[in-house]
């Protein structure tokens, strides 16, 4: 298979049309003519993941943030891209649009929380409309009550945080019905609040945004924006592998941070 061939098989299950304006998602180094066996599967694209996939003789990477965020007015070795281009390594990334998409990184989470014993309805509600048939996040009830304490417990093992720190509101020694947004999805507590959630799960929170849960006395769990979006890997290998099973496919699981446990 090719590139364009990878490319068309993410765009079948996630269109690129759905990413938001400010990302940057899609084909953003390569020939989309090039040949592809072998494909190394990321979160992120770094220097170090690059030197991994030439190591392993991969000629794409498929990852969930963008390599490229900003214009590249200088490409120096200090930028992956610089790599990917010493070894004629491809980039195909697939961010909002995998967040957004139906069977997209927020339904796959959920689906994880349920097959590692939360309880969770199966019946997913999107949970914040962007413009046109776009939905952001997720919010489920659950099939009992939990305490705040309790859920941030089971959430620590569901997402292997090393420190997970949440914030008890009005309703956290009750909590029937929770919200999750992959990454950092603070900014959907009112989403949360409105689709009638007794908690938003997310990562990433900035000061702000536990100020604005104490605000509205809404309880929050911050269980990181690695620890949340590290399956993404796994979808985008379900997806690839489903429509070309005889690439080879390895998972880059690695974080580019230690934890203090």
């Amino acid at each position: 298979m090719n590139i364009q061939q990878i490319y068309n098989i993410l765009d079948d299950y996630a269109p690129f049309s759905l990413q938001e304006s400010w990302d940057h998602s899609g084909l953003l180094v390569g020939d989309p003519r090039a040949e592809v066996r072998k494909i190394l599967l990321t979160l992120d694209i770094t220097t170090p993941v690059v030197r991994t996939a030439a190591k392993l003789g991969a000629q794409l990477i498929v990852s969930h943030h963008p390599v490229i965020w900003d214009p590249i007015r200088t490409i120096s070795p200090e930028h992956p891209v610089w790599h990917l281009v010493q070894n004629n390594i491809g980039a195909v990334c697939a961010h909002t649009n995998l967040d957004i998409a139906k069977g997209g990184l927020n339904d796959y989470v959920g689906k994880i929380m349920i097959k590692k014993n939360l309880p969770l309805s199966r019946e997913f509600e999107p949970l914040e409309k962007l413009s046109g048939d776009r939905w952001l996040g997720r919010a489920a009830g659950l099939g009992e009550a939990y305490d705040a304490k309790t859920l941030a417990k089971l959430l620590q093992k569901i997402f292997r945080c090393g420190a997970l720190r949440y914030y008890e509101g009005a309703h956290a020694q009750y909590i029937r019905k929770i919200a999750w947004c992959t990454g950092s999805g603070g900014d959907l507590i009112p989403a949360a609040i409105e689709a009638g959630a007794d908690a938003l799960i997310t990562g990433d929170c900035k000061h702000s945004v536990w100020a604005d849960a104490q605000n509205r006395n809404f309880t929050l769990f911050d269980c990181g924006h690695f620890e949340t979006e590290v399956f993404a890997g796994s979808l985008l290998a379900k997806i690839i592998s489903r429509a070309a099973p005889d690439l080879e496919l390895i998972l880059y699981k690695e974080p580019f941070f230690s934890v203090v446990r």
